[in-house]
């Protein structure tokens, strides 16, 4: 699915005037906030995580192969590749689920995040975004996708809180700022374009 991006000045709609497909978030997002972009991640996804799995395939496969050796183990090269492909195929199959109930929201708020087979939803005030990173991986190249990593720092007033504890002190430290992994969205289209968008919304909010 496509990026639906919005103009948030013109084209943000309310959480309660969501289409019926788009239920999903209206249950994700409280009434009172405006969503300003709801979008799924490319199909391509599936394929984009389902590869991680090809290692472990290759060697349980290589393993199996090599135990066929021993005339006592009743197993052969034909096993141990039906296994690697049911590593594969069990990979592929738990990724499609994870596509297929994967949401990514920003909100005139914070930034939402629902993820995962077993679905979990993980969320960052626009204040504690410190910035986005645009990581490209060579299979989302050929894809002509992208993907955003959310750079995570302490929020402006906790900032503020921290500068005046510090106050005549001659060491001061720097916000600190981490890659949160759990906020990433994954395998999106336009990915050039939301992130604008998610920036322009944090330069809003602060």
């Amino acid at each position: 699915m496509s990026p639906a991006l919005a103009d948030p000045a013109q084209d943000a709609q309310s959480v309660s005037d969501l289409p019926r497909e788009e239920r999903l978030g209206h249950r994700i997002v409280s009434e009172d906030e405006t969503i300003i972009l709801m979008i799924r991640p490319s199909a391509w996804f599936v394929v984009a995580t389902s590869v991680n799995a090809l290692p472990a395939a290759v060697a349980a496969g290589a393993v199996l192969a090599l135990a066929t050796i021993d005339d006592a183990i009743p197993w052969n090269t034909a096993g141990a590749l039906l296994a690697s492909l049911a590593i594969l195929l069990a990979r592929f199959l738990w990724q499609s689920v994870d596509w297929f109930l994967r949401l990514y929201i920003l909100t005139d708020r914070r930034i939402v995040v629902r993820r995962g087979a077993i679905p979990e939803v993980c969320e960052c005030s626009l204040s504690e975004i410190a910035g986005i990173g645009l990581p490209r991986r060579r299979i989302e190249r050929f894809a002509r996708t992208g993907s955003l990593a959310v750079m995570r720092g302490s929020s402006s007033r906790a900032r503020s809180a921290s500068r005046a504890r510090q106050v005549g002190q001659t060491r001061r430290e720097g916000p600190r700022v981490r890659v949160d992994h759990s906020l990433e969205w994954s395998v999106i289209r336009k990915s050039d374009e939301t992130r604008r968008t998610i920036l322009a919304a944090v330069s809003r909010f602060r």
